[in-house]
């Protein structure tokens, strides 16, 4: 029995080392030689992935050992994907839902269908299925369906060849994306948790912020900012940072609780900050038809105010709970951490890269390369049969949740394609907002959070991308800013309750109850959830602007951020009172809107008080001085 269940083990280990590597060596070489035909690239990429998902995730649980109904799962996915993979050549040439499909074709497309539906429960979790299930039930029962919701239906046959044999539905762009982009991203960020530059990462952040008050939640912000930046998970980011900074947080004095929350809500920014964004960047340009460097302009203040906004609040939290940062021994000091800046090559050629014009494809592929160099000269890098064996495994194991989360969600963008859901969708927030503004950016913003409940942020964008911008569109909102608002609401589903992915993930390295984390991650958030409500109505803030107006609205929002920070925690060089925390937070709230005297007025307060808190400090110590001379 021992002997077969060895055997066993040995056969899941070396399939699950040829699928992936056959999935790194192929988008590899299409990196570096070009895509193959579109119908190609991302069929196979399907097969690879979703048939070896189901060894990845096996139906007892994924920390349970693969039963042999997973290898009749993991057959039947070999076949059906790669029955479509075959015809890709006939994919190309022929009409969606007008040329002639075979029985078997049906067949096969419904079995992917519902292979595909299983797997995703498996590996994303149940939340997606339904959601995909229930828009296919739609699909189908649509004559059936109350008010501005129904329409005339889809047969059987229709919903199969829509979804499955054309670039609609279950092949359409958000599996293209998994299938160019998102997967060198996750190879890329694979090699660098391995050659160990998150650590050099890690020692940057400790030696900038570590020995200030509450030192290790500004480290965690630090690290998170960074690591998450080219990190395609939030919960992922909350598991490489927090192993650290969260058991450093409780040290110095954090409760459990919001040593986990503040771990969650700066991983979860990390996927605001460019250039990669949660692998959310690429859909955004291919959706709007813009390069790539230009979202990553526009993203770019509004992440930068939402970590300075997070930095003020823990340092003012920090005061008022009188926490101190980390001791002098725990710091690293500069020179051991300059012997390994060169870890970080990888990420300055990335963005180098992006930058003089390259695609995030070939952008990546020479980060890729560096990466790979790096791994044979790093003398603290073991690279022996072991490691290669876990660095391809775990890539191919981080894309396929990827890939399958993608063409999970081609179901569901299918299906609203197919039905005009998101034209009724519009009609209906319309409807309840009585056509005016701000009610109806609440309506998008709760929509939003909701579809982005339990999903990886690449996946939740796409849902409220798809259902969410036709309506701001309507409304006369700019596309770009309309697409970067329902992306920020769904990286903020990570920290939302019921369902908070990277809260969760946090309270599991906490030791504490998901729910505390989750909502003690919503208070230390609150500027995330303003943050998008501004850039909407100020071009300034996405740098879309003439130049002096983007400073002086830099300046001016710097204001209103420390100043709001200060209201919300009711610390701002001391203990405020209620009334002085409304005062600071009209005055700050003046900051933020795009108006150019209040604008002025709030600069000009907090100038004000920051030179009379120095006097009142340099009283205070002449006063000290002068009773110790008596």
């Amino acid at each position: 029995m021992e002997n077969a269940t060895t055997m066993q083990d040995r056969i899941v280990k070396t399939i699950l080392f040829v699928f992936s590597l056959l999935l790194v060596g192929f988008h590899i070489y299409t990196a570096a030689f070009g895509s193959v035909v579109t119908q190609l690239q991302r069929s196979f990429h399907l097969l690879l992935t979703g048939s070896m998902a189901f060894l990845l995730y096996p139906i007892a649980g994924k920390k349970k050992r693969v039963q042999w109904i997973d290898f009749l799962f993991f057959i039947a996915a070999v076949v059906a994907f790669g029955y479509i993979a075959l015809q890709y050549d006939r994919i190309a040439l022929r009409k969606s839902m007008t040329s002639y499909l075979s029985p078997l074709d049906l067949v096969m497309g419904g079995l992917v269908i519902v292979l595909l539906l299983e797997i995703a429960r498996r590996a994303v979790g149940i939340v997606m299925s339904l959601i995909a299930v229930v828009g296919l039930v739609y699909a189908f029962f649509g004559p059936y369906m109350p008010g501005m919701l129904a329409h005339r239906g889809v047969s059987l046959r229709g919903i199969i060849d829509y979804q499955t044999w054309g670039l609609d539905g279950v092949y359409s762009i958000p599996l293209s994306i998994s299938a160019t982009y998102i997967v060198l991203f996750v190879i890329l960020g694979t090699l660098l948790e391995y050659i160990k530059s998150g650590d050099t990462i890690m020692d940057l952040g400790k030696m900038a912020t570590g020995k200030y008050r509450g030192g290790p939640a500004k480290v965690a912000c630090i690290t998170s900012a960074l690591f998450g930046s080219i990190s395609g998970s939030a919960a992922a980011n909350v598991y490489a940072t927090g192993s650290f900074t969260i058991p450093m947080m409780k040290r110095i004095g954090y409760d459990k609780k919001t040593a986990g929350a503040i771990e969650a809500v700066a991983s979860t920014g990390g996927q605001l900050m460019p250039p990669v964004m949660g692998a959310a960047a690429f859909l955004m340009a291919e959706l709007i038809g813009v390069p790539y460097i230009e979202i990553c302009k526009i993203a770019l203040m509004p992440a930068i105010f939402f970590y300075v906004g997070l930095l003020f609040v823990l340092d003012f939290e920090a005061a008022k709970l009188g926490l101190s940062g980390l001791p002098q021994s725990e710091l690293p000091l500069f020179r051991n951490i300059a012997k390994k800046l060169y870890l970080l090559l990888p990420i300055v050629a990335l963005v180098l890269f992006l930058v003089i014009g390259y695609t995030p494809y070939k952008a990546s592929f020479y980060a890729i390369l560096i990466s790979a160099v790096l791994a044979l000269v790093n003398s603290d890098v073991k690279l022996d049969r072991k490691m290669i064996y876990d660095i391809i495994v775990t890539c191919g194991k981080r894309t396929a949740m990827i890939a399958i989360a993608c063409a999970a969600a081609g179901i569901i963008i299918g299906v609203i394609t197919l039905t005009g859901l998101g034209l009724s969708l519009s009609s209906l927030i319309l409807s309840l907002s009585g056509g005016h503004l701000v009610p109806a950016l609440l309506l998008l913003m709760l929509t939003c959070i909701i579809m982005g409940t339990g999903t990886p942020t690449t996946v939740a964008y796409i849902l409220v991308a798809t259902l969410g911008v036709p309506v701001m569109v309507d409304l006369g909102l700019p596309l770009m800013a309309s697409h970067l608002f329902v992306f920020y609401f769904a990286v903020i589903s990570m920290v939302t309750p019921p369902v908070a992915i990277a809260a969760f993930a946090a309270a599991e390295i906490a030791d504490e109850d998901p729910i505390k984390v989750g909502f003690t991650s919503m208070r230390i958030a609150v500027i995330i959830y303003v943050i998008p409500f501004i850039f909407l109505f100020d071009p300034a803030m996405l740098l879309q602007a003439p130049l002096l107006t983007s400073i002086y609205r830099f300046i001016a929002l710097t204001a209103g951020i420390v100043m709001v920070s200060g209201a919300f925690t009711r610390w701002f060089f001391r203990k405020l009172r209620l009334h002085e925390e409304v005062a600071l937070g009209a005055v700050g709230i003046a900051g933020l809107i795009p108006n150019l005297y209040l604008n002025i007025v709030c600069v000009a307060i907090l100038l004000v008080i920051v030179l009379l808190q120095r006097i009142a400090n340099r009283k205070r110590m002449s006063g000290g001085a002068t009773s110790n001379q008596k």
